[in-house]
């Protein structure tokens, strides 16, 4: 029997803080809710928070993964609504850039993943190897923009260095942290700009996410916002772009 078709997705930014790995979370439960079974993969390595961001503690991660002391499905925690968590080490610089052996056995160990629908893949923040590696292997890649002018000149360097080592040319963007749709619309436009001008790319603006006071207020006490704040504005955003994910 076939194995059901799967959709491997990464979730990218130029700089830290835009809120990346909150939004890979909160979709990941959003997809969860719709019936599609869903893996994240914390894939920075050396800095992962995927199970803070889930109030969990993990007992292995990819560290006993890729030294061989661990099977994938001994590191796998399980999240909310079925959400399958490969977590990642935090403060073991030497994962930050993975050498060619351990990119196989991470991968290896991917490929034996049960059925599912979704693998979001949630990269550092950079230009680093891991970055280009783990886009290079999804399906769609998602860089996420706040309106800070040095996300949108960094986010610009991200969609350069993988057009040009992965040979991608389609990107899709999520505008995070803005007041409104028309303010999240501007910023893609700058963004575009730069990149029709200099770069043989397409950016598709898959939409965005507002600046919403429960986000903040979910985070500090280890909750998803999706899941605590169900009616927020930044919960009906999010749910429009797993809408668009999942048609």
């Amino acid at each position: 029997m076939l194995k059901k078709p799967h959709k491997t997705i990464t979730i990218t930014s130029g700089k830290g803080g835009v809120g990346k790995s909150s939004i890979v979370s909160n979709m990941a439960y959003l997809l969860g809710n719709m019936n599609k079974s869903t893996f994240i993969l914390d894939a920075d390595l050396s800095l992962g928070n995927i199970d803070i961001m889930f109030g969990m503690v993990s007992k292995f991660n990819v560290k006993d993964l890729i030294d061989g002391s661990r099977q994938i499905d001994e590191v796998i925690m399980e999240g909310p609504c079925g959400i399958k968590i490969i977590p990642a080490t935090s403060g073991v610089s030497e994962f930050a850039n993975l050498d060619t052996n351990e990119r196989s056995i991470l991968l290896t160990s991917l490929r034996t993943l049960p059925e599912h629908d979704f693998l979001i893949v949630d990269t550092s923040a950079g230009i680093s190897s891991n970055v280009v590696y783990f886009n290079s292997m999804s399906e769609e890649v998602f860089v996420v923009i706040t309106p800070d002018p040095a996300s949108i000149t960094d986010s610009y360097a991200v969609i350069k260095v993988l057009s040009k080592k992965t040979g991608r040319k389609d990107f899709n963007v999520i505008v995070n942290m803005v007041k409104d749709e028309k303010e999240a619309l501007g910023i893609f436009k700058k963004i575009v700009n730069v990149t029709d001008r200099f770069l043989d790319v397409y950016l598709y603006y898959f939409g965005f996410i507002p600046l919403d006071k429960n986000i903040n207020i979910a985070t500090r006490k280890q909750r998803l916002w999706v899941e605590y704040f169900p009616d927020s504005s930044a919960t009906r955003a999010l749910t429009q772009i797993c809408n668009r994910l999942v048609t």
